[in-house]
């Protein structure tokens, strides 16, 4: 590849661009000069279970409890985990030129299927993930990042690659892809299978992942 174009962290299993500091990407643009211009950071990851499983064998399983399952922020569903962003204050208040603030118009957008897109799009220009440190980028341990946090490379990176380049790509976003998902839809059949869910069954979900790692170790 390119120098500091795209390159792929062979031991975290991810792809990493020196653009990304500086992002180009007109989709990520802020709405006002007061937000960080943060690219892609502006995101609420959702972790499945295949990084709950990775949590609990790398024996982080208190961080997985205090920082993702027993955060407020965050949005415990069946089988995954939305870490919920910092939102600025100005996503609530209206502008001069503006008879309704961003909150407002987000709440519009959500009440209609073919709208909710633009309503998550409304909300995230004014997101920060809980995870971001401002100069450095991502302070998430790289092994417990989502699959799509390490995968991801937006379109204005990716339309400079040559043809050879983008197959390269493709490549590594299956590899990552093909780890986790599998492993998320065989996990989540058993738990629903036996009843078990997050937000009922979270201690028996990690007594499972233990064994199953200590079963995998042999």
């Amino acid at each position: 590849m390119e120098h500091n174009t795209v390159q792929w962290d062979i031991e975290n299993r991810q792809l990493l661009s020196e653009v990304c500091r500086n992002c180009p990407d007109p989709h990520f643009e802020r709405r006002s000069k007061e937000l960080p211009h943060i690219g892609c950071c502006a995101y609420e990851p959702v972790f499945t279970l295949f990084e709950i499983y990775k949590m609990i064998v790398a024996e982080k399983t208190e961080f997985f409890l205090e920082v993702l399952y027993h955060n407020p922020r965050n949005t415990i569903h069946e089988y995954e985990i939305v870490a919920g962003a910092f939102i600025h204050p100005l996503f609530y208040q209206r502008d001069p030129t503006s008879s309704e603030s961003p909150a407002e118009r987000y709440d519009k957008l959500c009440q209609s299927s073919h709208t909710v897109y633009k309503a998550v799009d409304e909300r995230l220009a004014y997101a920060v993930c809980q995870f971001f440190i401002d100069g450095k980028g991502c302070g998430l341990n790289a092994s417990f990042k989502t699959s799509i946090c390490r995968s991801f490379i937006c379109g204005a990176v990716e339309e400079k690659l040559s043809g050879e380049e983008r197959e390269w790509l493709a490549k590594r976003q299956r590899s990552i892809r093909d780890e986790a998902e599998p492993f998320h839809r065989k996990y989540k059949a058993i738990f629903h299978e036996r009843g078990w869910t997050l937000m009922n069954n979270v201690k028996e979900i990690i007594i499972y992942f233990r064994q199953l790692s200590r079963e995998r170790a042999e």
